[in-house]
């Protein structure tokens, strides 16, 4: 083993199940959900609040919340795109999350790098965003959830405008200064080369070696291990994937890259001399679970 080879992460159900085109019952999610805590899986992005009309797949988060199998060490996190969104979670949060193990740890928020994707995903501008995060945050800090800002389309974008790693790493000081507990890097249409991955990832670790940093990678399967590669190498040690592969942001294009998928990225961590909490043995169940989920709810069927 390299040394410092610990590595924490992050099952996306909720960003595989979002983009399905047909509504997935509140008990098979929950149940998926459960089995990946079964097989070892302890950080989790479950779901989110936000618009039931713009992503209508997540009108229940609350419900599967509630009926998950909550065990010692979990740390869930939901998506949230405004105040309106905290607003739900700690709701949630207060119903259920008083006793045991039950709890919404942390908040996600996707802040983006450039302006139109802003737009796009939570229709406001960027000063819009910042300020309403502010707010966010104090609600958040006072019911002792942590903030987790996902800085989109981190390593690039598709829409033309310029990028420079220099952004990334104002806004990740931002977030940081905020009080933000992680920053996650997102290659959010799976525009980034290896070496940007590299590049980027290091200029904001560098300036910001106290921070908790990620990435949030969608990438074809041919892209995974350079990417990754790329991204231990820069000092990455946490990192969002999920089973299958499927997954996407529905408000960034058309044409969507999945995220890393689970089953690729272990073995791979394993290749490169670093360990996950789990293994791939554990996750074959919910591996075919996925792929009926896909079958039955999604683009496939």
């Amino acid at each position: 083993m390299t040394d410092n080879s610990q590595i924490t992460l992050t099952e996306c159900p909720r960003d595989a199940f979002q983009g399905f085109p047909k509504f997935i019952p509140t008990d098979r999610k929950t149940a998926y959900i459960n089995r990946l805590m079964k097989a070892g899986v302890r950080r989790i992005d479950f779901g989110s609040f936000v618009s039931h009309k713009a992503v209508p797949q997540m009108a229940d988060t609350a419900s599967v919340f509630e009926n998950l199998k909550a065990p010692v060490g979990l740390y869930l996190i939901a998506i949230v795109a405004n105040y309106r969104g905290v607003e739900g979670l700690v709701a949630a949060n207060r119903k259920f999350g008083l006793t045991g193990n039950r709890k919404i740890h942390a908040a996600g928020f996707p802040m983006s790098i450039n302006e139109t994707f802003q737009q796009r995903n939570t229709n406001k501008s960027l000063d819009e965003a910042w300020a309403e995060l502010g707010r966010m945050q104090e609600l958040l800090k006072k019911e002792g959830v942590d903030l987790v800002v996902y800085l989109s389309m981190a390593f690039g974008n598709p829409y033309g405008e310029p990028h420079q790693p220099a952004r990334v790493v104002e806004f990740a000081k931002r977030a940081q200064d905020l009080g933000a507990e992680t920053v996650q890097l997102a290659d959010t249409v799976g525009v980034a080369t290896a070496g940007e991955v590299g590049e980027t990832f290091s200029a904001v670790h560098n300036a910001l070696p106290d921070l908790e940093l990620g990435v949030h990678l969608h990438a074809t399967p041919s892209s995974i291990r350079d990417k990754v590669k790329s991204a231990l190498d820069a000092g990455c040690r946490l990192f969002d994937s999920a089973i299958g592969g499927i997954g996407g942001c529905p408000f960034a294009e058309d044409e969507l890259v999945g995220n890393m998928d689970t089953l690729q990225l272990l073995p791979l961590l394993e290749e490169f001399g670093y360990r996950a909490d789990y293994t791939i043995d554990g996750l074959l169940d919910c591996a075919a679970e996925a792929q009926e989920l896909q079958r039955k709810y999604g683009a496939g069927d």
